[in-house]
């Protein structure tokens, strides 16, 4: 395959002495397993660092994995001062078999009990046990694997997780479906027994699986396996793996709001003006289409009736303290000084009349650097929302699509968001040494260091907050934007979650809302965005954890706690021979709760969704306070907490001898930060310890050990400091103490 991006050369060395040794001494030969002479037993895992074991199944050569485009090398030296954890029995058990029709199958046991969760951002829930996925990139659907980053890994209740590396569609039976020589088959049961006879049991429609059986059409597969003492440990390895986390720019962190679609410079600036003027904090602004001289598809040329000098525009805004982001999306308009170039590196297929360039041609990915570099990086455009680039099926190019570089169409399609990300992030960003915070509508996996952050049309609260979960347990960044909402009660809501979250954005592309909008609900979003502001040390300090130690800064509770209770209930069911004919004994029901989640290592957040204005929650074991009060709320068991009690602020827990770095007061801007106070709120009876992470905001310099770390010790009452690492000049001022317990 003529595809650079598979070039050995790219590779990292550690890869490819790996590769070397699997063509030296292949894996595809092995032993049969029990009495299924049609499966195999992988032979062989390659130790790729501590709690990482990598293996290859048939002949993967000129395969494309997603490994090969993430955005910077394993962090092996990382990964070898954590725990030497020994490959897992489940990755030593598993096997495979080349099928005759084109398919590789691997299969990978699992035991009584056991869990599976992941695959991604998922809206429906994070556990998969007893479901079947194909993952596929696709617009937004709930269940069945098709979605934006559909990250073919998984982590087990067991202690080990799986990435398949592969950037073909990929469909995964998570015990579902019963092999005849399994040792772990229920008794059958007669379903219609004689009536003087007792049905033996209930009969099961679907008897639970003993594995996750994953197949691709293709000729191989590679597999990584990762394992660790905890949820958390497995997913920071997998992250590490993938380069580690993103790291933004701090002005990232900061709220963003973008204008209606056909708004001008004018306008814009405009409506910068009532943001200062209503107290609301803003950094970023993005521009919807209308920006371009053509869109769908597009030009990346300035429309110039509306932005008639973008270059003073761009700068007036950055001397304002405002980062500019433009909306964009992939396809390119016959219009665009760029197209004659670029039409002979494109596909076969049109996308809205625009060609659909080829980026894993180092020519189509240097036309477009250029063309952005020059119209846009140059006059101080910071980053990008990349859009459309996940589609439907009836959208995109179709399967049997071609492209010049031989690529076929469903690699490009799986790959397309992170070639773009890829494309920007370190072609155009990381070559001009400025950090970007951007968005883009497709990833997938060993995406974790890209600072780009997923977004959706999806529009319910729940699913907003159940991907929050899920995307974190897949190296994925996701932003439950608002746009609008039915009343006050939701918009207040809403703008909790958003502001919890790790790109806080208003969407008003088409609903032209405002913070102010809802007259009565303006001072709740105006104290919950300071809020946020006010805690960017905190937040920011999670940020260059999630960058070096890989444990994401907002994370489903399965990575603070583990398994929770009651994931699962037996409910039963009434044979109807329309609606239900095959009706189970009993069947198991999910019920997962994804309504919290952690933000940063000590704050846990439950949002109202909706327009709730009072809920339950289950305390995970040990002391959480009111983040407000520091009043303690309770340990382990279930409290009943309402809007009032917040009063009408995000209703925020923190655990017991946390110590929360923020600012003494809120900034409109990320740039007032340089200097301000900062106080340490510490919470609970018992001492604590937290950590402060400095830079200059904005350079990648930090990667050459130009940052700052601090940590903090409350000992008997007295606040200890002392510098880990000294490389930046200090970003924040004084440091003062707060005991919010007493």
């Amino acid at each position: 395959m003529n595809n650079p991006m598979n070039r050995h050369d790219r590779k990292p060395l550690w890869l490819i002495a790996v590769v070397v040794f699997s063509l030296a001494f292949p894996l595809q030969a092995g032993s049969p397993v029990g009495d299924s002479r049609d499966l195999k037993l992988v032979e062989k895992w390659e130790k790729v660092a501590n709690g990482v074991f990598r293996t290859v199944v048939g002949n993967h050569d000129g395969e494309m994995h997603y490994s090969d485009l993430a955005a910077a090398s394993p962090k092996i030296e990382t990964l070898n001062r954590l725990p030497d954890v020994p490959i897992s029995k489940a990755l030593k058990s598993a096997s495979f078999r080349l099928l005759a029709d084109g398919k590789v199958l691997v299969r990978i046991p699992t035991e009584p009990g056991e869990k599976i969760y992941g695959y991604g951002l998922q809206f429906d829930n994070t556990m998969k046990s007893g479901q079947i996925v194909e993952l596929k990139v696709d617009h937004f659907k709930k269940g069945g694997g098709a979605t934006h980053a559909p990250v073919p890994f998984y982590i087990s209740s067991k202690g080990y997780g799986v990435l398949f590396n592969t950037a073909k569609y990929i469909k995964i039976h998570n015990q579902v479906g019963s092999r005849k020589d399994s040792k772990h088959n229920p008794e059958e049961v007669d379903r219609n027994p004689p009536a003087d006879e007792k049905q033996a049991g209930p009969w099961l429609a679907l008897p639970p699986g003993d594995a996750v059986e994953a197949f691709i059409h293709g000729k191989g597969l590679e597999m990584v396996g990762f394992t660790g003492t905890s949820f958390q440990d497995i997913v920071a390895r997998y992250n590490l793996f993938s380069g580690g986390g993103a790291m933004p720019p701090l002005w990232g962190l900061g709220f963003w709001h973008r204008t209606p679609a056909k708004y001008s410079a004018e306008q814009t600036a405009a409506e910068i003006a009532e943001f200062d003027q209503h107290r609301i904090p803003l950094d970023v602004i993005g521009l919807e289409p209308g920006w371009q001289s053509k869109s769908y598809p597009c030009t990346y040329e300035w429309q110039k009736k509306r932005f008639p000098d973008p270059g003073k525009f761009a700068k007036q805004l950055l001397d304002d303290g405002i980062r500019l982001n433009l909306w964009v999306n992939p396809y390119i308009s016959k219009h665009s000084r760029i197209y004659e170039k670029m039409k002979p590196l494109s596909g076969s297929h049109l996308v809205w009349l625009g060609i659909v360039p080829d980026y894993t041609l180092p020519e189509a990915r240097q036309l477009l650097v250029d063309q952005h570099k020059e119209d846009h990086f140059d006059i101080g455009i910071s980053g990008y929302k990349i859009d459309e680039c996940d589609g439907y099926d009836f959208w995109l190019w179709p399967d049997y699509a071609t492209f010049p570089s031989g690529t076929s169409a469903e690699v490009m399609r799986q790959t397309y968001g992170m070639q773009l990300q890829s494309l920007m992030h370190k072609e155009l960003f990381v070559k001009n040494n400025q950090r970007t915070y951007s968005q883009v509508r497709a990833s997938n996996g060993a995406a974790s260091s890209y600072p780009f952050v997923i977004y959706s049309d999806s529009y319910g609260h729940n699913q907003y907050v159940t991907g929050l979960s899920s995307a974190s347990l897949s190296g994925i960044l996701w932003c439950p934007e608002i746009r609008s909402a039915r009343n006050e009660r939701e918009w207040i809501n809403r703008m909790h979650t958003v502001c919890f979250s790790p790109l806080a954005q208003l969407n008003a592309w088409a609903s032209k809302t405002k913070p102010w909008s809802y007259k009565n609900a303006t001072d709740a979003v105006r104290n919950t965005i300071e809020l946020r502001m006010q805690l960017l040390p905190y937040l920011y300090t999670a940020f260059a954890n999630y960058n070096q130690q890989g444990i994401p800064p907002v994370r489903s509770m399965l990575l603070e706690t583990g398994e929770g209770k009651d994931q699962s209930k037996e409910q039963e069911r009434k044979l109807d021979g329309e609606t239900d004919p095959y009706a189970d004994g009993f069947h198991q029901k999910i019920t997962e709760d994804n309504s919290l989640y952690m933000f940063g290592p000590d704050i846990l957040v439950a949002p109202f969704l909706n327009n709730s204005t009072k809920r339950q929650v289950q305390l995970p074991a040990g002391n959480w306070y009111d983040f407000y009060t520091g009043k303690l709320l309770g340990n382990g068991n279930k409290i009943t907490i309402t809007a009032k009690q917040f009063n009408d602020l995000p209703p925020l827990l923190v655990k017991e001898g946390a110590l929360i770095p923020m600012l003494t007061k809120s900034v409109m801007r990320t740039k007032d930060i340089q200097g301000a106070a900062i106080e340490i709120r510490h919470y609970g009876k018992k001492d604590g310890t937290c950590q402060l992470y400095e830079d200059d905001g904005q350079s990648y310099d930090f990667e050459k050990g130009a940052y700052t770390l601090r940590t903090f010790a409350l000992e008997s009452g007295q606040l200890k400091q002392k510098i880990v690492k000294k490389g930046a000049k200090p970003l924040y001022g004084d440091v003062s103490l707060r005991q919010m317990t007493k």
